[in-house]
């Protein structure tokens, strides 16, 4: 062992040793197994996972402690900044960071990126290369951390870059977003320090700021390396040394200003925007606690306390019946910071019964404090975590490459041990049982009787909203605390739920004709009432039989408005079965682990379930009950109806709905999109739903099945419950065709001081499979010519999206370009990328098709043998040819990607003949 690492054996020993000296509460939690760590002398730590799922592949993660909320208050915006400077850093090579990785063939997005927020920045690679190119990853983010020589210019080039990424997060989320933040967090440095900055802050910043922010955070001991992949962990130790180890390490700032400053004071904010539909009244209470992060066995007992206290309010809370105009009553606990935690209580409303929601609100809690919890919840509660805990014991769930990436970098975001989920499991079954329901009311009292309130009201855009006063909230709050309230309504004694047999009144039908295809391992049969069952007689995903059902019951067929078409659906395909209850159903389908749920597109309606090969019947069973309905349930009738009149009173104003309409009718020739209006809702009658329901029932499907069983089972099931559902003719698509010809407009409607772009086109093509892989590498080159050119030699925008797909359902190549700019550069940029998908056959050659061709291999290995690309492989040959041919030339796949044929198919990506655009400008009263 290495004299200068502290490996994690080494560690783990002094661990132990340590934990004979500490109260059993306190034994420090243990690290998974996998996890190889260590700690350089200058106090750089590394956790290492070596695993070979993914032969070569290698991932890494830089996490520096240190986000926007760390800047000084004349230093808004500098910590993103830094991470895009950090990229034109040389460390001695005349490369800078971003050059010699693109110079490798890696691509930004995809094998590079950074990401800032409030408390951290990390800094991720995942090299095309892999594990051989683990050399230049580690170079290349020990350059980054600690070289520090950026310049002046290199500032200069990159603020247009920076600005165009505050441009592109401009909108209503990003205002709603800032008015919680100024509410939840009043008084803290979180409100003032949003990670993208400010406008003007970004076209200020100074080198001597970005450079003062590096050497203050950016230490060794300030930073953790997460490295998951397929590797030695001691040469991988060993390299990390040679580029971190020289880095010195210095004196961490303090903290504390990442805990909310606490008061004893009621405070009321306004949170309202004229495009945002959210309704609601929340309060909260902010409180110190311990340390949540400690990792200890006491710490995992408190966390496990607070999680059990939170469900237990949050199951209170949602059963008590709610006044007119409440929605519903929620609790949420966050946390911010190492010691200080909000839980927030919140009440939607319906219409404006603000007033009605806060006294609500109010009343529940109070009577929450008053009488506490019930034995049956507390009882509940514990045992759904007991349930997970055995559960986890008994059958522990493998996790794949990007799951051990995901949850060590969890853990290193949250500052906590990445744990053996069998150690957390049998720790919390000990903790389980010593937790009582006195300690979990003490918790509870604890968080409501916190004297720091915040109560934030929302209304949707346009609604007027009176905010309340302090001392009137205060005086309703002291009168609750002197009544006396009744006890809040106790849990409903547990009924045994009679779970009914789900019998077929359907008489059988029979399978008239069939048809082998042995190397495909597909059968298809036809039915006797016209239906059509495609068989793949492999096993599904788990071992499982998968059904997924095709009919053209879409939304926009003939003879039928949208809007009441999707509602037929909906209240159709939710009722469970005639006579039956909700929980029966959902005791039914749980006792069955059956799957069934249903998708209605405008071309067609899709139901998709899974069930185990000895329930594939229930499954069949379930479908067929579902399509033989005839009649519609008169109370969730009119409560989808109430539902869909509260969402028209929450209609926003109409800047994103003429956008969208506009967009639609440019980019298609026409706009058939319908909602209803309130006088035709009111005109709605249940007998016109159930009629429309009739008819989509009505129309013929074509089964996929992929279970591997005899056929003398299945073509008895077959004939019971599929053959004999009664079908009438298929519904025609009244969709449009999409319009050739070139259309464009402008709206000068946003209120963000932007512009942006949406451009499309079409070119009709057969689908097949080769072209489809085609396309989706033509988009992948496309996209990185656009951003190279857009941003890295024009600077005008950050980001952008192009979409390119060879549709199997309109038999076209579909393309869409969107991006946000500066307003006065809209049109410079837009020719700008105009020339660049004209010019996209000339930028293909033999090392970028090589480099794709390689990444689809590696693709492809996966995709054979997932059983889910399987299945739908299958349905997209027996759309396109009624035959499963793709299952057996799927092997052809990366051949196809040559030069010769996508320079041809290239040009067809975006032709100009049918280039449609919009352009939406700020409005006049929107400054620049």
């Amino acid at each position: 062992m290495h004299p200068v690492r502290v490996l994690f054996t080494a560690l783990a020993a002094l661990l132990l040793g340590a934990c004979a000296h500490l109260p059993a509460g306190d034994t420090p939690l243990q690290w998974h197994p996998i996890v190889t760590r260590g700690e350089l002398p200058n106090g750089l730590r590394y956790n290492l996972i070596s695993v070979d799922t993914q032969k070569g592949r290698l991932d890494m993660r830089l996490t520096v402690h240190a986000g926007s909320v760390d800047e000084a208050d004349d230093q808004v915006g500098v910590a993103h900044m830094l991470e895009h400077l950090a990229f034109y850093s040389h460390g001695g090579d005349a490369l800078d960071v971003r050059q010699r990785l693109q110079k490798a063939g890696w691509l930004q997005g995809r094998h590079f990126n950074a990401v800032t927020n409030y408390e951290r920045t990390q800094y991720l690679m995942s090299p095309p290369g892999g594990t051989a190119s683990a050399d230049l990853s580690l170079k290349a983010l020990a350059t980054m951390a600690f070289a520090g020589d950026f310049t002046a210019d290199d500032l200069q080039r990159e603020r247009p870059i920076v600005i165009e990424e505050w441009r592109g997060g401009l909108g209503v989320a990003q205002r709603m977003n800032a008015k919680r933040a100024a509410a939840q967090r009043t008084g803290s440095r979180y409100p003032a320090h949003r990670t993208i900055g400010n406008r003007k802050a970004i076209e200020h910043a100074q080198l001597a700021a970005l450079q003062a922010f590096q050497q203050r955070w950016y230490l060794p001991n300030n930073m953790v390396l997460n490295v998951v992949g397929d590797f030695d962990p001691q040469q991988m130790a060993t390299q990390i040394e040679r580029h971190f180890g020289t880095a010195q390490r210095g004196e961490r700032p303090s903290r504390e200003h990442l805990e909310l400053p606490l008061d004893d004071k009621l405070k009321v904010f306004r949170v309202q925007d004229s495009q945002s539909g959210s309704n609601q009244v929340a309060l909260l209470m902010r409180f110190q606690q311990v340390d949540i992060r400690e990792q200890t066995l006491a710490g995992g007992r408190d966390r496990l306390l607070d999680r059990l206290a939170l469900t237990a309010l949050s199951r209170q809370l949602r059963r008590q019946p709610l006044d007119e105009g409440i929605g519903s009553l929620t609790a949420v606990k966050t946390q911010i910071g190492r010691r200080t935690g909000v839980l927030a209580v919140a009440a939607s409303v319906k219409g404006q019964h603000h007033e009605q929601a806060l006294q609500t609100l109010l009343r529940e809690l109070e009577r929450l404090r008053q009488h506490g919890l019930y034995d049956e919840d507390v009882a509940a509660v514990k045992e759904e975590v007991r349930q997970i805990a055995e559960r986890m014991l008994a059958k522990p769930t493998p996790r794949d490459f990007d799951a051990w990436v995901r949850q060590l970098n969890d853990a290193t975001v949250g500052e906590r041990m990445l744990q053996d989920p069998e150690a957390i499991a049998r720790n919390t079954l000990v903790n389980l049982s010593s937790i009582s329901k006195r300690e979990l009311q003490r918790r509870i009292i604890s968080w409501l009787d916190s004297p720091d309130r915040v109560l934030q009201l929302s209304a949707p855009g346009g609604v007027q909203l009176i905010l309340p006063d302090t001392k009137g909230v205060e005086q309703q709050i002291r009168h609750l605390a002197d009544g006396r309230l009744e006890a809040p309504a106790a849990p409903a004694i547990p009924q045994q739920i009679a779970i009914p047999d789900l019998r077929s009144n359907t008489p059988q039908g029979s399978i008239e004709t069939r048809r082998s295809f042995t190397r495909e391992k597909v059968e298809h049969w036809q039915l006797s009432n016209g239906d059509r069952l495609v068989w793949l007689r492999t096993k599904g995903a788990d071992g499982k039989a998968q059904l997924r059902v095709d009919s053209s019951a879409g939304f926009l067929h003939q003879g039928a408005q949208s809007w009441r078409a999707q509602i037929a659906n909906q209240l159709a395909l939710q009722m469970p079965p005639h006579g039956w209850s909700d929980e029966q159903l959902n005791a039914w389908k749980k006792r069955e682990a059956v799957q069934l749920s249903f998708t209605q597109g405008p071309q067609r309606l899709e139901a998709q379930g899974n069930a185990a090969l000895d329930k594939l019947g229930s499954l069949l069973a379930l479908y067929q009950a579902q399509q033989v309905r005839r009649d519609l349930d008169e109370k969730a009738y009119r409560e989808s109806l109430a539902d869909l009149r509260e969402s028209l009173l929450r209609r926003r104003d109409n800047v994103r709905s003429e956008q969208d309409a506009t967009w639609r009718s440019v980019k298609q020739g026409h706009d058939d999109w319908l909602q209803p209006t309130a006088q035709e809702l009111d005109a709605l009658s249940r007998s016109t739903l159930e009629a429309q329901w009739r008819r989509q029932a009505a129309a013929p499907v074509t089964y996929y099945l992929m279970a591997d069983l005899p056929e003398h089972e299945l073509q008895m099931l077959v004939n019971r419950y599929l053959a004999g559902i009664p079908r009438g003719e298929p519904l025609m698509i009244t969709a449009k065709p999409r319009q050739p010809g070139q259309r464009q407009a402008t709206l000068a409607i946003a209120r963000e001081p932007r512009a942006s772009l949406y451009a499309g086109s079409f070119q009709p093509h057969p689908w097949n499979p080769a072209d489809a892989a085609r396309v989706a590498a033509l988009r992948e080159i496309a996209n990185g010519l656009l951003k190279q050119r857009l941003r890295g030699e024009a600077a005008g925008i950050y980001s952008l999206q192009f979409d390119s797909e060879l549709s199997p359902e309109h038999q076209r190549i579909d393309s869409e370009l969107r991006f946000t700019s500066d307003p006065q550069r809209a049109d410079e940029l837009w020719q700008l990328a105009r020339q660049t998908l004209s010019a996209l056959p000339d930028s293909i050659d033999d090392k970028r098709v090589a480099a794709l061709r390689r990444e689809l291999t590696r693709q492809e290995a996966l995709r054979v043998k997932d059983p889910a690309t399987q299945f739908n492989r299958l349905v997209l040959s027996e759309r396109a040819w009624h035959d499963p041919r793709y299952l057996s030339e799927q092997h052809r796949l990366p051949a196809a990607l040559e030069p010769k044929a996508l320079k041809r198919l290239a040009r067809q990506v975006f032709p100009e003949g049918n280039e449609v655009r919009l352009q939406v400008l700020p409005a006049q009263d929107v400054g620049l």
